[in-house]
């Protein structure tokens, strides 16, 4: 090997290292803001005299609207590529956490609507952020090395709440709750300003990759056809996938958003405590996921079927999500933590489902299939939140809640026992 050859290779690895650690940051920075209504949600629930029915509407809103934008997300992104679509979404974003912060200067009636509208405009705006993180790995990491990157950034999600999540408590109970907004706005503008500044697509950067042939969703029409919808919808496997996704990401909605409140309401923990604690079960999930993929690629070397191999993580850690019916037996904060962290521990575990989608998927599919695994899992995003708060002004308590949330780990197992047998591409022809 050249020595020329040796410098361009060793530059094309900083420039995907560089690239990787700005997907992670960034996108730790985008689930955090999704953190910061459920940590700071009981201080804004007092001040805006917030009930917890109103308050499960609240926290959905995010949710509609990020299930509705995935496909204009993805044409968006077709349209005008990932470099330039992911700026500007960081950008409009950090805008829309600002005007979050003002609302609390309105009457309540008029901050609540007000609020109800920047979540669904948050939804809206940072759907494509995940299709663009992949897109971003696609064109920039070859084959080889494309299962370790999207992991990271992945995982990025549960990392967020261990990253921001005391940084929130802190402001939130040190100056209010408007100041939580108005900071992440700030952290906002900064991501913004160093994504243009740094990120080059492969083809303008004065780095060499591999040549990658990226399929665009807009130029196929096959995908999104009556046809082809209908053929996967009725297929019993993608159809046991979809469900099973549904039940699984539940669970994590619980953690996203009414985790917090309930350590607040019912435990009495301090909006500054619920910061720090709320990043353990975090952690729990972040090396879960990490670890479940491990395990589930090991079994494979050692001989096991890619279908046992990918369902038994699953059904592993939907096990231990169970547990989290149990977390109301616990008598102190420290054994509750340890009930709750064993349960997201378990959610990360089993977290197999875009490696299965990936595994299902062929050319004339890929776009559809994706779309509606993403479409399924996230529209948990609406209905989580919403039951729980009917449930806990209902009952007063959490403890329906938390045997609700351990069912939908009951039925993930039930869909990957008795619906998805063998997993293999879905062909639509």
């Amino acid at each position: 090997m050249s020595v020329f050859t040796a410098m361009h290779k060793q530059r094309r690895i900083q420039a995907r290292h560089g690239i990787m650690l700005m997907l992670f940051f960034f996108s730790a920075v985008s689930f955090s803001e999704r953190s910061i209504l459920s940590i700071a949600g009981a201080p804004i629930a007092a001040d805006l005299g917030i009930g917890d029915v109103a308050m499960g509407f609240l926290f959905s809103a995010f949710g509609w609207a990020y299930v509705i934008g995935q496909v204009p997300g993805g044409l968006i992104l077709d349209r005008f590529g990932s470099g330039k679509v992911y700026g500007t979404v960081i950008l409009v974003w950090t805008t829309v956490i600002i005007l979050h912060a003002l609302t609390g200067y309105l009457t309540p009636v008029v901050a609540f609507i007000s609020l109800f509208l920047l979540r669904i405009l948050c939804g809206f705006i940072t759907a494509p952020v995940f299709p663009a993180n992949a897109r971003i790995v696609s064109e920039w990491f070859p084959p080889s090395e494309r299962g370790r990157a999207s992991s990271v950034f992945s995982s990025s999600q549960y990392f967020a709440i261990v990253l921001f999540g005391p940084v929130i408590g802190f402001i939130a109970q040190g100056f209010g709750w408007m100041y939580v907004f108005l900071v992440f706005g700030v952290i906002g503008g900064v991501c913004s300003i160093l994504w243009f500044k740094f990120y080059r697509d492969p083809d303008s950067a004065n780095v060499p990759v591999e040549k990658i042939v990226v399929e665009r969703i807009g130029a196929r029409k096959v995908p999104w056809r009556q046809r082809p919808i209908i053929r996967l919808l009725s297929n019993r496997m993608t159809l046991g996938i979809y469900i099973g996704q549904y039940c699984v990401t539940g669970i994590t909605y619980f953690f996203m958003t009414w985790f917090p409140v309930y350590l607040v309401s019912e435990k009495g923990l301090s909006v500054m405590e619920v910061g720090l604690v709320s990043t353990i079960p975090a952690m729990a999930a972040f090396l879960g996921q990490l670890w479940g993929g491990r395990f589930s690629d090991g079994l494979i070397g050692r001989g096991v079927p890619l279908s046992k191999a990918r369902k038994i993580p699953i059904i592993i850690g939907m096990l231990c999500s169970m547990s989290i019916i149990f977390a109301e037996m616990a008598e102190s904060t420290v054994l509750l933590i340890a009930i709750m962290s064993f349960a997201f521990f378990g959610r990360g575990f089993g977290g197999m489902g875009w490696a299965i989608v990936a595994e299902t998927s062929n050319k004339e599919n890929a776009g559809l299939n994706g779309g509606l695994f993403n479409m399924f899992g996230n529209s948990a995003g609406i209905v989580t939140p919403i039951v729980i708060g009917f449930l806990v002004q209902w009952t007063g308590s959490f403890e329906l809640a938390l045997l609700y949330v351990g069912i939908h780990a009951v039925f993930a197992i039930l869909c990957y026992v008795f619906f998805v047998g063998e997993i293999k591409q879905v062909s639509i022809k």
